[in-house]
């Protein structure tokens, strides 16, 4: 697991300061950052189950999926791995 805290950062941009660095200017430039928006992602899963349904349903992770499931089984292993999560505690009720 990770923890992000996300950071807001204003720069303020004035022509007479073009030619100097904003670190030395200082006064023009403020980091916000709201501890309420601290959040924590899974990066990895202990069940394999779970693992191959995300790879599975993510556009973005074509590299991990294996190229003789992608074909037109892929509403079959969608449809299975609801009805497994439906049964499991990982479901909806």
């Amino acid at each position: 697991m990770h923890r992000y805290q996300p950071r807001f950062h204003l720069i303020m941009h004035v022509e007479k300061f073009l030619g100097q660095e904003l670190d030395k200017v200082g006064i023009h430039k403020k980091t916000f950052v709201f501890p309420e928006t601290e959040f924590m992602v899974v990066t990895a899963y202990q069940n394999h189950q779970i693992t191959e349904l995300k790879i599975e349903t993510n556009p973005f992770a074509k590299g991990f999926r294996n190229c003789s499931l992608l074909s037109n089984n892929d509403s079959d292993i969608n449809a299975q791995a609801i009805n497994y999560l439906s049964r499991s505690s990982y479901g909806w009720p």
